[in-house]
């Protein structure tokens, strides 16, 4: 039976031509540790382990698996987000670290008590979250996908917090209430650029969460529905394009809205927060 090393081992030379020898490494001890359920240097220290059967057969089909480019997080069911766990399938976006720095503007300005909705949710990741470092908040969500909405309901139960979820089209129809504050993180990919995009995030992640015919088009809707949606002095914050930050600027202050941009952590330009 192979031990512990010699998984490590075999996962890394494996995986290595996919991702790289950091990224693969990263991903060996993520899949490693939830399998064999040691952390860090346990993995170092009881690295001659003799797997059992069971354990090399979890960890030979994870293994298959990823080798078709397929996400870690998909692999295991989870991603880690703010701190905390999020169940993930195919019918929901990856969390991206970069969208934490989204929900770290909202926490910063957000006042007590405030109402939120966050629109197409996807996992939940954004409002769990807040709502977890903002228990006094009244949080709400939206997302056309039922299927995206039962993983959110779902990790809201398993991160212990009350979110109250709808399923909507923005597009064609209006979330009922008004909110202090307006968070989105909408498909803002256009169609021509899935050329440069890698194989895992187009052959696993759903295009209903990354493209969009117009790449504007939810930006345009919100701008429109925000004056009815909005409370006295609410904001409105969204992920953005890097591509297309001043377009985004354009469409809210043509709405009549002051558009401000705002960098993420690597200098690129991934936010904006519209208010009146």
């Amino acid at each position: 039976m192979p031990t512990l090393a010699d998984m490590q081992a075999r996962y890394q030379q494996a995986l290595e031509s996919f991702y790289g020898q950091r990224e693969a490494r990263t991903i060996t001890q993520w899949v490693l540790e939830d399998v064999l359920h040691l952390q860090g240097v346990k993995l170092v220290m009881d690295r001659f382990l003799i797997l059992t059967s069971h354990q090399q057969e979890v960890l030979e089909d994870h293994l298959k698996r990823l080798l078709t480019h397929e996400p870690v997080q998909y692999v295991l069911g989870y991603a880690e987000f703010h701190g905390l766990k999020f169940k993930v399938d195919p019918s929901v976006l990856i969390p991206r670290p970069e969208t934490e720095d989204l929900v770290d503007w909202v926490l910063s300005e957000i006042h007590p008590n405030a109402s939120m909705i966050d629109i197409g949710t996807g996992s939940g990741c954004i409002p769990i979250s807040i709502k977890k470092e903002r228990g006094d908040l009244q949080v709400a969500a939206v997302d056309i996908s039922t299927e995206a909405l039962a993983i959110a309901q779902e990790n809201a139960r398993l991160n212990d917090v009350e979110v109250l979820f709808n399923q909507l089209d923005i597009l064609s129809g209006m979330p009922a209430g008004k909110y202090d504050v307006i968070v989105s993180n909408p498909p803002y990919i256009g169609y021509e650029e899935k050329n440069v995009m890698s194989d895992n995030v187009l052959k696993f992640e759903p295009h209903i969460a990354l493209f969009a015919d117009d790449p504007l088009i939810f930006y345009k809707r919100i701008a429109a529905i925000a004056p009815q949606l909005l409370s006295d002095g609410g904001s409105i914050y969204m992920e953005i394009s890097e591509y297309r930050a001043a377009d985004t600027v354009a469409i809210f202050e043509k709405a009549g809205f002051q558009a401000d941009i705002k960098k993420d952590l690597t200098g690129r330009e991934r936010m904006v927060k519209a208010s009146h």
